[in-house]
């Protein structure tokens, strides 16, 4: 039996420890199948180092590489930089948020309204979040990620640099591209 025949057969075992091992907040980065997947090609390349002669002592050498991916990963995530914790969700705005004082998104259409409640005005409000949405997916997750924590959270150049790890200029950069994009395709 080829090395990584041999290895397929662990597959399920190590898909369990990893549902087990991935932390909840860690899940909204990483599967369990990818935790698997780099496990099987650590061990692949280590093949040559495996000492053991019993399925017992391959699946414990399988776990301690499981455990070790693991450990990148939370090291990974939970860096300064790369804090989980400190991620917002990203979400289209909504008719209960408070208007949008930036001219950059209110000529785009984008303003936000507060008491509008005929049903034909929300039907329209809906169509044009679904087509805001779908021209936001052309953007890069840069311009995406920059567009929305300045116009919708209504951050500071300065501290959308913090959390990008970016400068200010380059912050302004992501945001004159994107907004670019979005007036070519929605035509503003």
């Amino acid at each position: 039996m080829e090395p990584q025949e041999d290895l397929q057969r662990f597959r399920p075992f190590l898909r369990a420890l990893a549902e087990e091992l991935l932390y909840a907040d860690l899940r909204k980065k990483v599967d369990p199948s990818d935790l698997v997947q780099q496990t099987m090609l650590q061990a692949i390349e280590a093949q040559s180092q495996y000492r053991g002669d019993s399925d017992a002592a391959k699946a414990g050498w399988l776990k301690a590489i499981l455990r070790n991916v693991m450990n990148g990963l939370l090291r990974r995530y939970h860096s300064e930089r790369r804090d989980i914790a400190k991620e917002r969700e990203l979400r289209m705005p909504s008719e209960s948020d408070p208007g949008l004082a930036d001219p950059g998104l209110a000529d785009l259409g984008l303003e936000r309204t507060r008491h509008q409640s005929s049903p034909s005005h929300r039907a329209q409000l809906d169509e044009e979040k679904e087509r805001i949405s779908k021209v936001m997916e052309l953007l890069t997750l840069d311009q995406r990620r920059a567009i929305v924590m300045r116009y919708w959270e209504d951050l500071p150049l300065e501290e959308i640099g913090k959390v990008m790890d970016k400068t200010p200029d380059a912050v302004a950069g992501l945001l004159y591209r994107g907004m670019k994009v979005l007036r070519s395709e929605l035509g503003a």
